[in-house]
């Protein structure tokens, strides 16, 4: 990271909700690590698809 920016430099210029302060597990990193390698699109299709997942009342 030669810019000095690290990961701020890579945060969207929108406001996004803030994560607890509750430690990841290991799959939660490698989800998040394999959403930030999708394309814009693919990141669309992935939102729409767990929003809906999210939002499905279950019994």
């Amino acid at each position: 990271m030669k810019d000095g920016k690290g990961a701020e430099g890579r945060q969207p210029g929108y406001k996004v909700a803030q994560l607890d302060k509750e430690p990841l597990t290991p799959t939660e990193r490698m989800l998040i690590r394999f959403y930030r390698q999708l394309d814009e699109g693919e990141q669309a299709f992935m939102r729409r698809a767990i929003e809906a997942m999210a939002l499905r009342i279950r019994p």
